[in-house]
């Protein structure tokens, strides 16, 4: 058979080159179709993509609780992929380390968890994303910090209600987790004090099935409440009295103001302190309109229980309806406490 020659030219150079024969890269070619099957065959292919870096199929709980004698695999990991779904029924039921004794804890490192797994587990340990820390506890229950969140709204949801147009439960500082000794055991959620917007705390409070307080935990909670409240339409001054004009409702939030804001009601009233444009309008913001003010002239009256005398007198300060202001007395110039009638009559008992 004639092999062809080709001829290559490198710096000047004739070199040959031999092409080689088809038949040879032919064989070559079905001796690797041959090696990949023979990986099939022999589960090599598994190996390869077990072994891929940096690519998890299951994850291992940082937490557990223990119902068997052993730890099995299900009791601990949960898939991650498609890949660990499908070997999940089979690896699920494997069991591992003896557990823990009934209401007694096991706390172990990440390089414990892998060193069991792979003692254990082969070659699966190697696709097994591990915290820093895995706690597991023999019997009982553990209730995880997602539980906690859902129970808390649960538990908050109709005293929020009760607050305003909008309310939003966040900012969650709770236990990781909260293992309870028993499976009948049960854990309830107190309230210390009122709800209010802003931080809140919580006790949770762990008790046996007889009642018995077993374990106290704490944790906090920040509430939204979302309200209209009234605003400063425009700059508001002391002593300006407050009329409609003056007052607009903003949607603001209550967990962010410094007190309780006025609820637009009562009055009349002026400004005690001054209100910047769009500020909320605090009731300490308020006082009420004076009904006498300094300087006016008003009518004193003397209420014994058989005599009522009445003479005219002069008011040395504000007062609204029901305040004691000092008044004087316009014939002999003398000054005596009295309390505000109306909007022209003092009174002295």
């Amino acid at each position: 058979m004639i092999r062809p020659v080709f001829l290559v030219r490198c710096q000047g150079i004739v070199m040959q080159r031999q092409r080689v024969p088809w038949t040879r890269l032919r064989s070559r070619a079905g001796l690797a179709i041959q090696a990949v099957l023979a990986c099939i065959l022999f589960g090599i292919v598994p190996v390869i993509a077990i072994a891929q870096q940096d690519y998890w199929h299951f994850y291992i709980q940082p937490v557990a609780a223990i119902s068997g004698s052993h730890v099995t695999f299900g009791d601990i990991a949960a898939p991650l992929t498609a890949q660990g779904r499908n070997q999940w029924a089979n690896l699920s039921g494997q069991e591992l380390w003896p557990a823990p004794e009934t209401g007694r804890t096991m706390t172990l490192s990440r390089d414990q968890i892998l060193s069991l797994l792979g003692q254990y587990m082969g070659r699966t340990a190697r696709v097994c994303r591990v915290p820093s820390q895995v706690v597991l506890q023999g019997g009982g229950q553990v209730i995880l910090e997602e539980d906690l969140q859902a129970r808390i709204v649960t538990f908050l949801t109709p005293h929020a209600r009760l607050m305003g147009e909008e309310t939003v439960l966040r900012d969650y500082r709770l236990p990781s987790h909260i293992f309870l000794s028993h499976i009948q055991d049960r854990l309830e959620i107190e309230l210390p004090g009122t709800l209010q917007p802003g931080r809140n705390s919580l006790r949770f409070v762990a008790r046996a099935v007889d009642g018995t307080i077993v374990r106290r935990l704490t944790g906090t909670v920040f509430l939204d409440v979302w309200q209209s409240v009234p605003c400063a339409a425009r700059p508001l001054n002391t002593g300006t009295p407050v009329g409609p004009e003056d007052i607009i409702f903003q949607r603001k939030n209550l967990a962010h103001l410094r007190e309780t804001p006025w609820d637009g009601t009562g009055g009349p009233w002026q400004i005690r302190t001054p209100v910047g444009m769009d500020q909320v309008v605090y009731r300490s913001s308020l006082q009420p309109l004076p009904a006498v003010r300094k300087g006016d002239h008003v009518l004193l009256v003397y209420e014994g229980e058989t005599v009522r005398l009445q003479i005219l007198a002069q008011a040395m300060a504000d007062g609204a309806v029901g305040e004691t202001i000092p008044v004087r007395n316009l014939q002999n110039s003398s000054e005596i406490l009295a309390r505000i009638r109306d909007f022209e009559t003092v009174v002295v008992r």
